[in-house]
């Protein structure tokens, strides 16, 4: 039990094109929104992409360049970026960056979880998240 007297979830995480996602709430915990506690490395971050969820980016430090449709924000610690569900975007995180990722109700889980379990990383297999993410309904743009 934590401090709040629920069950301590496992502490899961997974490595995914230089960042780490550490699953805080997600939908197979019955959530109808997911939370990813996320720490990404200089370069780190997913090429151009989109898919049926929103997505909201949250920075608690460090700094993230995020493309919505198009148009590049820099993101410092507070600064936060909304893509809506179907629209274009990718971001790279400029230094250590520690950040929080929601999605509303969609695959960002499952897909995170299988692509750091079947896809090498280092360096990083492109064909091979292209593959898991098409499974999950994510279209990559490049």
């Amino acid at each position: 039990m934590n401090e709040d007297g629920q069950a301590a979830q496992p502490q899961e995480s997974h490595f995914v094109l230089g960042e780490t996602l550490k699953p805080m709430l997600t939908n197979s915990m019955g959530s109808a929104i997911e939370i990813f506690d996320t720490k990404g490395i200089p370069g780190g971050g997913p090429p151009p992409h989109k898919h049926a969820w929103e997505e909201i980016y949250v920075v608690l430090s460090g700094e993230m360049d995020v493309s919505v449709d198009g148009k590049t924000r820099r993101l410092g610690p507070g600064g936060y970026a909304h893509v809506p569900a179907n629209t274009p975007h990718a971001y790279k995180t400029l230094d250590h960056t520690h950040f929080l990722t929601i999605v509303s109700r969609g695959n960002a889980s499952k897909f995170f979880k299988q692509v750091a379990n079947e896809v090498a990383m280092d360096p990083p297999d492109i064909a091979g998240v292209l593959r898991v993410g098409a499974s999950h309904g994510i279209t990559f743009l490049v």
